[in-house]
């Protein structure tokens, strides 16, 4: 563990267990632990949406952990308490205003602005792969106005490993550019990422602030479901000679993205072709389907339900494969799916972190790309080929990519038993350079 220091107050922006995204939850609960093990005694603040100030309770590394959560928010209704832009306002006060009169009459008055106000360190994590602007503008520079915030509150903003970009737009580089200036630390979780941070912030020279750190959900723990699921699982292993194959499809992606028509540019039809992978692993005898989701939506965002993807497959195929072919129903949390995903023999994801879940267990996995945040961090830990980029690779060609890491699974495995002990140590350490 890591020296104490009762008095750090650390805030985690861009993570958040609130969505029904098991890999930003994953990247949530990582998050803390890694900071929990540099500072045990730190107090933990989230920031994200919502209006009302709340405490939760998390178990982590075997403690009962309290975290913050606390929104700020950019709504129309600029009179909220949480609003940014009251905080900017509070935050410009700050700097012309004598320091005690300040405190007196602003912070100590508004408990949502204190918090922020009194932190030592933000860790930025932007959900993983959302300091970019392939996700639309809106998300973008709703992201980017947090982190200005904390810029201009003068905190200490560490970039934690994510992928960034691309920025497609000269505006988007301007102000990730911004961002990136400004922080302290900047860890990219694929080798390609420092490169492409070096080239936007012109580096030419190793500089140590611009770091590879691996995806921080690498160090998640799983956790045995309390409910269901359990027997399931041993409905579909009929006997010690199956195979188990996980199988997540993303909502997203079955839906056409948010637009609904093909957003992510996949040069072959989605919902086909997940069809026609599940018809080739059952071509083995041996093999059962598990399709297991990894994102549950709140009303109002169905379009990215793995879910509802996952069951229309499951409608459409149980009938001609009795007994072979099953789907993960419940509510789960990030620690009991990846719990789950690990009692799998092989998998293949859509969801980059359910194939995370699988791989930081030595269960050899498929990822179905539809950004470049795959390849970097399936190379992250040498294996870079079982990436599958849909975008631009052919079904017939992807149905051969699959075939051939089934075959090799075994090696895979074996593989990953000897890179996985390796990730977590140079995790445990990103804080280490923190004042």
């Amino acid at each position: 563990m890591g020296r104490k220091d009762k008095n750090r107050k650390i805030c985690l922006l861009g993570a958040s267990f609130e969505t029904g995204n098991m890999g930003v939850s994953a990247l949530a609960e990582s998050s803390i632990k890694l900071i929990l093990h540099r500072w045990p005694d730190a107090e933990i603040t989230l920031i994200g949406g919502g209006c009302q100030l709340q405490r939760r309770r998390l178990s982590i590394m075997g403690k009962e952990v309290q975290v913050t959560l606390l929104p700020i928010r950019s709504s129309k209704n600029v009179f909220l308490r949480c609003h940014l832009l009251r905080f900017a306002l509070y935050g410009l006060l700050a700097k012309v205003l004598p320091g005690s009169w300040f405190k007196a009459c602003f912070v100590n008055r508004n408990e949502f602005f204190r918090i922020l106000y009194e932190a030592n360190i933000v860790a930025d994590i932007t959900g993983g792969d959302s300091f970019s602007d392939i996700y639309g503008l809106k998300r973008f520079f709703r992201g980017f106005l947090h982190k200005w915030l904390v810029i201009f509150l003068g905190k200490e903003l560490i970039l934690l490993p994510q992928t960034y970009g691309p920025f497609k737009k000269p505006v988007t580089r301007a102000l990730a550019r911004y961002v990136m200036t400004h922080a302290s630390l900047i860890y990219s979780r694929d080798r390609a990422g420092v490169e492409y941070v070096k080239r936007l912030l012109g580096v030419h020279s190793e500089n140590g602030k611009i770091r590879f750190a691996p995806d921080v959900a690498f160090v998640l723990d799983a956790r045995e479901p309390e409910t269901a699921g359990l027997e399931l699982l041993e409905d579909v292993r009929p006997g010690e000679d199956s195979t188990v194959v996980g199988f997540n499809i993303s909502g997203l992606l079955f839906n056409g993205g948010y637009t609904q028509d093909n957003m992510f540019g996949l040069r072959t039809d989605y919902q086909e072709l997940v069809y026609e992978i599940a018809k080739l692993l059952l071509k083995h005898k041996e093999v059962v389907v598990l399709l297991i989701p990894h994102v549950f939506p709140p009303k109002g965002l169905e379009v990215e339900s793995d879910s509802e993807a996952c069951r229309k497959i499951y409608a459409k195929m149980h009938i001609g494969y009795p007994g072979r072919i099953f789907m993960l129903d419940g509510t789960y949390d990030q620690g009991e799916i990846k719990y789950l995903i690990g009692k799998c023999d092989f998998f293949i994801g859509s969801r980059m972190h359910s194939c995370i879940a699988a791989l930081s267990q030595c269960v050899p996995a498929v990822g179905l790309a539809y950004s470049q945040k795959f390849q970097g961090v399936f190379e992250s830990i040498d294996v870079e080929n079982s990436v599958i980029d849909i975008r631009n690779a052919e079904a017939k060609e992807i149905l051969n990519t699959v075939s051939m890491a089934f075959e090799q699974r075994k090696e895979t495995a074996e593989r990953l038993k000897t890179t996985m002990p390796s990730v977590g140590q140079q995790l445990v350490g990103i804080f280490d350079d923190v004042a």
